[in-house]
């Protein structure tokens, strides 16, 4: 899916903006695409969903909040994680309105 969203990004720079959206515990298996993406500098949004510091439906394994540290490290991407609905609103701003139109970015949503 990562792969997938570089592609696109990289066949026509700016024409596309592409945005993937799973559960935070499965971009582990994104990460390389993501880091990938991140590190040519393809812009692209990546919205997490499910991050939740407490144990929901879906049990604890549904639940990794140490996966947002993983793409905080991560250089060119832009790591958000809203807490309210007016943050969700910024952190799609800031997502498609960035002053360096070459940074990736990943939306943890709860």
């Amino acid at each position: 899916m990562a792969a997938i969203s570089n592609g696109i990004a990289e066949f026509n720079p700016g024409t596309f903006i592409p945005v993937t959206a799973i559960f935070l515990i499965f971009y582990l298996y994104a990460a390389p695409g993501v880091r990938m993406g991140a590190l040519s500098k393809l812009r692209g949004i990546h919205v997490a969903t499910h991050d939740s510091i407490g144990e929901g439906q879906n049990g604890p394994t549904h639940q990794p909040v140490e996966v947002d540290s993983l793409f905080r490290a991560m250089p060119n991407l832009l790591s958000i994680r809203p807490a309210d609905e007016a943050e969700v609103t910024g952190a799609w701003m800031c997502a498609l309105d960035n002053e360096d139109k070459k940074v990736r970015s990943i939306i943890s949503l709860a």
